[in-house]
Parts: structure tokens; C-alpha cells; sequence
């Protein structure tokens, strides 16, 4: 799968990431926004800057979120066969926002992750579930800091 994943292009990549976030989302998940609070709250709990070297392109960020949710067989499958239907014209996929794209993250990351806010509206991140692989929950919080950097300051 890791190889599946990484052969996929940013275009395929960003589609496949925003349709299991839609999914996640009517099944639940909590639709956050990017917001400076909660990237210093990312940042803080995973100890890391957000100032990756070199800069985090939208289909890397896809990728990496991508290799994160296929730790669950289910999702597994569901990346396996979206990327095995991708048109043969290769459109350009026009995801939106780089706004809607670290929201689609966040959806990703709530399953390993819990995002909390109190009452004076700091956030609190506790991770519930551990990957199997640690390569996968801490590069992808440092990849969307990065890329996340341009946008909710």
C-alpha cells in the first residue's frame, strides 16, 4: 500500500484524502477549521516547529495523511480502489482551498487523535490510538504545520 500511495499524483492524492474525509465526516468526525490556535496546539503536542525544509506541497501532505488512514483495513481497501479507478484523462482536481485540505488532515487525524476545547477555547490534543508504524502520526502533523503555515494566521 506504501508504495501505492506514494506512486499516486497530488491530484489523485488530494481527491482520494477529500472523499474519506467527506465520508468521516457524515459518519461523525468532527469538522474543525485551521485555525492558529489549533495549529500551536498541534504543535506543542507533537513537539515539533512547522517549518519543514523543503516546503510541504498539497500532494505530499495528501500522501502522508493517506499513508495514516491506511492502517485501517477498511480504509485500506477504499484508497486501494479509488486509486485504482482514476480517470484516464488526468483533469486537474481542484480541491479548493489549502484551507479545505488541512481540514480534511484534521478529519484524518481524529483516528488516532482527540481534539478538545475548553471553555476559554484552548485546544487540547490527546492521541488515543497509536499508529503501528510512529513514522506515520508525527510526519504528518509536522507536514501540515508546515503547509498549514500559510494559512489561519
Amino acid at each position: 500500500m506504501t508504495e501505492l500511495i506514494a506512486s499516486l499524483d497530488d491530484a489523485t492524492a488530494q481527491r482520494i484524502l477529500a472523499s474519506i474525509a467527506r465520508a468521516r465526516v457524515r459518519s461523525g468526525a468532527q469538522e474543525l477549521s485551521w485555525t492558529i490556535d489549533l495549529r500551536q496546539a498541534l504543535a506543542g503536542a507533537f513537539e515539533v516547529s512547522g517549518q519543514p525544509e523543503p516546503p510541504v506541497s498539497a500532494g505530499d501532505l495528501a500522501r502522508q495523511a493517506l499513508l495514516l488512514l491506511a492502517e485501517d483495513p477498511a480504509t485500506r481497501q477504499a484508497i486501494g480502489t479509488m486509486a485504482g479507478h482514476v480517470p484516464e484523462t488526468r483533469e486537474r482536481f481542484d480541491f479548493g482551498t489549502t484551507v479545505a485540505l488541512a481540514v480534511a488532515v484534521l478529519v484524518a487525524l481524529q483516528a488516532h487523535v482527540r481534539f478538545e476545547r475548553d471553555k476559554n477555547g484552548r485546544w487540547s490534543i490527546q492521541v488515543e490510538k497509536r499508529p503501528t508504524k510512529d513514522t506515520l502520526l508525527k510526519p504528518l502533523v509536522e507536514k501540515l504545520l508546515g503547509f498549514g503555515s500559510r494559512v489561519g494566521e
